[in-house]
């Protein structure tokens, strides 16, 4: 397999992913959401397509130009507070892209293995009682998107079914790492130490839902994952990619706490009215560790910490 084709390759996940995949021998053609982004892309990353993905015809064209061996499918909304705003954007970026995708390898390349980016959202509140999950748990999302994302691996299943297309579905649990979009917790969290300043923001700082416990990941371990599937992940399976712990959040802030140098009390803010939270989420990775030989390298504790470092390159020394 050396062509690929990877949506949402401006993205956080994407554009590692990408840089990963290159610097292992790929040749890998990146999809983005329109022409302004193809051109800035390009200027610094190399071969780019126009791919909207909640446009068929959009779709199909980059596809069938490409004719890929392997696609990789990141694009859509990836925020849960993003669709609760906007259903229906959400659907078309998330339920239909996946359709879109999958119809289009179906007329062009049909022989070509496709990797889908689901979420553990899709599990919902199947693991409060702070089991790890297996992909055979059941299904209970409690989210807009934690339901988008059910239906879109029932269209991948329906696509391998009727078409016999060779249809891989991934599972990642929460991952954070450098670079990430200060609209996710543990990167909001980590851009407000970054520049905290004790004279004027005081010794405390006050966040909601400290409790929850989440499985969390370094992004370049899911990176890996993602190849790992496109080599050797089965048919009509899904993975799990998750590290089979589950930290609480506010040992996670307050390990960034410590980086800063700063002494500084995390406090209990009144729970985020924004949906439904899980109390746990924590995942078996028992499946992809022993079928793909895949296992994280990185704790949760260091995703943070390089999180923390990139938001302020003046702690990067420090942290080091």
């Amino acid at each position: 397999m050396h062509t690929l084709f990877v949506t949402g390759a401006g993205g956080f996940t994407g554009s590692r992913l990408v840089e990963y995949l290159r610097q292992h021998g790929y040749d890998v053609v990146a999809g983005v959401r329109n022409r302004a982004r193809k051109l800035a892309y390009e200027r610094q990353n190399g071969k780019a397509l126009v791919c909207d993905v909640a446009d068929p015809i959009n779709v199909a064209r980059a596809i069938a130009s490409v004719r890929p061996e392997g696609v990789i499918h990141l694009a859509g909304i990836s925020q849960p507070a993003d669709a609760a705003g906007d259903p229906l954007a959400a659907y078309q970026t998330i339920v239909t892209s996946w359709a879109n995708v999958l119809d289009a390898v179906r007329r062009a390349v049909p022989r070509a293995k496709v990797v889908l980016a689901s979420a553990c959202d899709v599990y919902g509140k199947e693991g409060s009682d702070g089991r790890p999950l297996g992909e055979t748990a059941s299904l209970r999302p409690v989210s807009t998107f934690g339901s988008l994302k059910a239906a879109a691996e029932s269209i991948a299943h329906t696509f391998y079914r009727d078409y016999h297309l060779n249809v891989t579905i991934a599972r990642p649990f929460h991952y954070t790492g450098p670079g990430q979009s200060e609209r996710f917790f543990f990167a909001a969290v980590a851009h407000m130490l970054a520049g905290w300043d004790p004279a004027t923001q005081g010794s405390e700082i006050r966040l909601p839902d400290l409790s929850c416990r989440r499985d969390l990941l370094h992004v370049d371990d899911v990176v890996v994952a993602y190849e790992r599937l496109l080599l050797d992940g089965r048919p009509n399976e899904v993975y799990n990619i998750c590290s089979g712990t589950a930290c609480s959040c506010r040992e996670l802030v307050e390990a960034m706490v410590r980086d800063t140098g700063h002494s500084i009390r995390v406090a209990d803010a009144p729970p985020d009215a924004a949906g439904v939270q899980i109390p746990v989420l924590c995942g078996d990775n028992t499946k992809t560790r022993t079928e793909l030989s895949w296992t994280p390298t990185r704790t949760a504790e260091e995703a943070v910490t390089e999180l923390l470092a990139s938001c302020k390159p003046s702690l990067a020394t420090a942290i080091r």
